[in-house]
């Protein structure tokens, strides 16, 4: 592995720690500007060590997309609630941007994942687990049916979402510009050789 593909493999994968951290603690303490100035970061990281930025601006939307379509339905179904949500129905600020981020993180830190749909989906069950109780319990939200409810219905729907954010990241892009994407696919995912 390149160095500078090194360096920007680890600075994305601790970046995304610092990310998780200001979107958990920040709303254990009501703020959320830090999750957006953690995502900031994230995005000019990878753009300074020559990620193709339409690459991961795709991927945040596509975080954005299942954040929006999967949060209400847990928040629906009253197993978890967020601090400074919006509404009963609607997730904050934090978690989207949180989505956002994590989505980011198959165009460089996650990236073996891809093409691993098996591994992705046991990464997805047990990861969520751990990340949901960690966030509870530094009072970022609150499990109204209990942990092992929240547990469940996290992991269930994060086994299939961790595989199709996965296989997302390998999917050309189509429209304007698709042509830019197979030059970059001839040298590596996202620009910098993650295949």
């Amino acid at each position: 592995m390149k160095t500078s593909l090194r360096s920007a493999v680890i600075g994305n994968f601790v970046i995304f720690q610092c990310l998780w951290f200001a979107a958990i603690l920040g709303a254990a303490r009501g703020v959320q500007w830090p999750v957006l100035v953690a995502l900031a970061v994230m995005l000019l990281w990878a753009w300074w060590h020559g990620s193709a930025w339409q690459s991961d601006l795709r991927m945040a939307a596509a975080g954005l997309a299942v954040g929006l379509a999967v949060e209400p339905l847990w928040l629906a179904a009253g197993v978890i609630e967020y601090r400074l949500q919006w509404s009963a129905g609607l997730p904050p600020l934090w978690i989207l941007v949180l989505w956002c981020g994590f989505a980011v993180t198959f165009n460089h830190s996650l990236a073996w994942l891809c093409g691993r749909p098996r591994l992705a989906a046991a990464f997805g069950a047990l990861g969520s687990a751990g990340s949901v109780v960690a966030g509870v319990r530094l009072g970022a939200a609150e499990a109204p049916a209990g942990l092992v409810a929240l547990v469940f219905a996290y992991g269930a729907l994060w086994a299939v979402i961790v595989p199709a954010l996965a296989w997302w990241a390998t999917r050309p892009p189509s429209g304007p510009g698709a042509s830019d994407h197979q030059d970059r696919e001839d040298t590596g995912r996202g620009g910098h050789g993650l295949a």
